[in-house]
């Protein structure tokens, strides 16, 4: 193991030392991503989805909760009224709708269930996102109220009464169930209705070009840890290293580990300028992050090892990957949004685990992904490069 780690990190450091390696690793990636970040609308997310609320109740509690959604990190409110909500729905100016009934405020103070009415697109995954925030703030807004209650209660209840008295702890005591039973009732039930299309459902920007950029170029870097194999091929470089102690499993483990390293360090830097300058959110759950960014290193660096042990001259290798990391990255949505095309051309996209990576990142960026959400993309992931470690495991040779 010793071993193959030793050669996992010659191989980083040749790759490093390569003027080359540094153009396609931080030069590229950083152009690309500021032109097509410009070209696709510029800004850093689109994690304000506009959410058109028409507050019919106009009690404390719900303009409690319009403000609450306004100070929201994923939806911005945008008030309107009756026919005009459905037309401004229907138009392709907002992700969804919310209707705030009469009697909602009454049912909050009240401690009664209060409903809510969302307008929304069937299908579309922006009106899920603020449906899901709606209804979140909702929760925390009556469980608020009824926590209030019951603490009044109780201080009224025990005012004459000394902190620590048999009859404080006894009113606590039979407070709790009431209040348990209440939370155990959903706080707020919520109708949702179709409306029209939808806006702002996909990626722009900096959030659609960053993560694109990344896998596009990442598929590219591996262009010279690949050629780096292939010479060792060539000179007789890996045959001589089986007269070591090395073994074969270590020598391929080795490899794989280089470029491992290598696509995971170019990750870690392109995000960090990412998040820096161009304001692209990614750190919004790191353990998330952490996941596709293993995700997206294993599969490259299986796909950079199968190549490098399948072709053998290095201009086979230099074409093969330029074509390879073109499709992959078209196919997966990292030039355009995958929702934008056609379901048909979406389905083939997410055969590639690329895809899965895509979405798991800008779900991250603009949704606040946390692992849970992240970790199907990552089990395919996983899935995948351990069927490409095999083959290129199968297809390996020392010589030529």
């Amino acid at each position: 193991m010793k071993l193959a780690a030793i050669l996992a990190r010659k191989d980083l450091l040749e790759t490093l030392r390569d003027s080359l390696s540094f153009v396609f690793i931080l030069v590229m990636p950083l152009a690309f991503t500021l032109f097509f970040g410009l070209l696709f609308g510029g800004g850093s997310s689109t994690d304000k989805l506009p959410l058109a609320v028409w507050d019919v109740d106009g009690g404390t509690a719900a303009t409690q909760l319009v403000s609450s959604l306004d100070s929201s990190k994923v939806v911005i409110v945008v008030p309107k009224q009756g026919q005009a909500l459905e037309q401004w729905m229907a138009d392709g100016h907002a992700a969804a709708g919310l209707i705030i009934p009469k009697g909602y405020s009454d049912a909050v103070a009240g401690g009664r269930p209060a409903s809510l009415t969302i307008v929304a697109t069937q299908g579309s995954s922006g009106w899920m996102t603020a449906a899901s925030e709606i209804r979140s703030l909702a929760t925390k807004q009556v469980t608020v109220q009824l926590a209030s209650r019951a603490a009044a209660e109780a201080l009224w209840a025990t005012r004459s009464y000394p902190a620590g008295s048999p009859v404080v702890q006894q009113s606590a005591v039979q407070a709790r169930p009431v209040v348990a039973q209440a939370l155990d009732r959903p706080a707020v039930s919520t109708k949702v209705v179709e409306a029209g299309s939808a806006a702002n459902q996909t990626p722009s920007g900096f959030v659609l070009s960053s993560p694109g950029m990344m896998v596009n170029f990442i598929l590219f870097s591996l262009m010279t840890a690949g050629i780096v194999l292939i010479i060792e091929r060539q000179n007789g470089t890996l045959q001589r290293l089986m007269t070591t102690r090395l073994r074969r499993w270590e020598l391929i483990g080795g490899k794989a580990a280089g470029m491992f390293l290598i696509t995971f360090l170019q990750q870690a830097i392109l995000i960090a300028v990412a998040q820096l300058f161009f304001g692209v959110d990614y750190l919004r759950d790191p353990a998330a992050l952490l996941l596709m960014m293993v995700s997206l290193s294993l599969v490259a660096s299986t796909l950079g090892l199968l190549l490098a042990s399948v072709l053998k001259t290095e201009q086979a290798l230099i074409a093969t990957t330029v074509l390879t990391s073109m499709v992959v990255a078209a196919l997966s949505g990292a030039w355009f949004p995958l929702e934008i095309a056609g379901q048909g051309f979406q389905t083939v996209g997410h055969l590639l685990p690329t895809a899965w990576v895509l979405d798991g990142l800008r779900g991250i960026i603009v949704r606040g992904f946390d692992v849970g959400d992240v970790a199907p993309a990552f089990w395919y992931s996983l899935a995948w490069a351990g069927g490409l470690f095999a083959l290129a495991v199968w297809r390996f040779r020392l010589s030529e």
